[in-house]
């Protein structure tokens, strides 16, 4: 085996053992649209997080609610960003 290929099985190694490491998480929970637990799945490995309370998941799961989060604030921001410039052309119509 070459240096180079044990470094990226190493490198590969110390990936996974971070994806799987558990990290500590706590998703909003209230009595309407955020109640249920939430479903998350990874390359064919899934869990059930529940929901107000602090619970332990592996990073990998963490780092898919993470990235849903951030699609959300950015779909929230185009959103934004389409109503004014519909009320903008809105108004110069009159």
């Amino acid at each position: 085996m070459s240096k180079e290929t044990m470094n990226e099985s190493v490198s590969q190694m110390d990936a996974e053992a971070y994806l799987n490491e558990y990290v500590t998480v706590k998703l909003f929970r209230d009595n309407d649209r955020y109640k249920d637990d939430v479903y998350v799945a990874v390359n064919g490995r899934n869990c059930l997080i529940k929901r107000g309370e602090w619970v332990k998941i592996k990073r990998k799961f963490a780092l898919v609610l993470d990235q849903s989060e951030i699609q959300d604030m950015q779909t929230a921001e185009y959103l934004e960003t389409e109503q004014a410039r519909f009320h903008e052309a809105e108004q110069a119509v009159g």
